[in-house]
């Protein structure tokens, strides 16, 4: 058995056991993933992302990223604005070479935002969704593909069904099993509550006592707690913890400071915590785009072959 293959089976585990703690503690997994896994994750992965030039075109392109952050934080732009522009920012200097033709892709890129994000779909997805959901599961779901692609093994393309399957399982089996979230799950869960009143289109329902509501944060608690389980699994793929003894005490260092914080001030902790994760998830938008670009490729080479 080959280490991507023992990698594999051991991801398939940890699915089936993410969507364990979910099927009975959906809310509290959440937030316990969310503030404990989280940081350490973004941390770990920031790090990496820098070791490789934010997969970007050109050295410094990332600055370019910061700086539209930067741009959007001043002007006190939406989420929704900030993730548009980063998002396709990083499409572009990963896609375009030359300075000019970035330059007028970027202007046309904001045009277009200017009339695309006055619907509330697109402006829900870009502030949302992509963020969140689409970060932790779509994404992570595109990694699985294109290691299952690349690897050619049965083992891969288990792990990638698993992945598809725990959804539906959640959403389809056990349905009548209700655990009454705890007190302090209640008192935390609050700042992921517009996921389930914005999907299920009802701001108005009890999130913790409605079916589908709860059948939706268990969907959630799997995407976030698997996500951040993924990560950990690769280190010896890609190696992410090769870092300097400096960088780790720092790293690790930072994690704790960020736990406690959570913990001592639930308030102040969320709101360091969104910005470290909303910071993890535009610096990894090039990769993000590498990933859908090579899956592709794997697609198209498979195609030709069959011909």
């Amino acid at each position: 058995m080959t280490d991507i293959t023992r990698i594999n089976y051991y991801n398939i585990l940890a699915m089936l056991l993410s969507a364990a703690l979910a099927l009975f503690i959906p809310f509290e997994l959440v937030l316990l993933s969310y503030a404990i896994l989280g940081p350490l994750h973004y941390l770990t992965e920031i790090s990496w992302l820098n070791t490789r030039q934010f997969f970007t075109l050109k050295k410094y392109d990332y600055l370019l990223i910061a700086g539209v952050v930067i741009v959007s934080v001043v002007f006190k732009l939406p989420i929704a604005n900030l993730v548009y522009y980063t998002f396709g920012l990083s499409f572009i200097l990963l896609v375009i070479n030359k300075t000019l033709y970035r330059i007028l892709a970027f202007l046309l890129l904001i045009a277009m935002g200017y009339f695309l994000l006055t619907h509330n779909i697109l402006r829900t997805i870009f502030g949302l969704y992509i963020p969140t959901l689409i970060h932790v599961y779509i994404f992570t779901g595109a990694f699985l593909l294109l290691g299952a692609l690349r690897a050619k093994g049965i083992s891969g393309y288990l792990t990638f069904i698993t992945f598809l399957v725990c959804p539906l399982l959640l959403s389809v089996l056990f349905t009548n099993i209700k655990s009454s979230p705890t007190q302090w799950a209640i008192n935390g869960y609050g700042s992921f509550a517009h996921i389930n009143t914005t999907t299920l289109r009802n701001q108005s329902i009890n999130v913790y006592t409605n079916t589908a509501s709860i059948i939706l944060t268990r969907v959630i608690a799997f995407a976030y707690t698997y996500h951040y389980i993924n990560w950990f699994s690769k280190t010896k793929v890609i190696n992410w913890h090769r870092v300097t003894k400096v960088n780790a005490f720092m790293i690790v260092l930072v994690w704790i400071a960020s736990v406690a914080l959570y913990f001592y001030n639930y308030r102040l902790g969320i709101k360091w915590l969104f910005i470290l994760s909303l910071a993890h998830v535009i610096l990894e938008f090039p990769l993000n785009h590498r990933s859908f670009i090579n899956i592709g490729k794997q697609l198209r080479q498979r195609l030709s072959v069959t011909k």
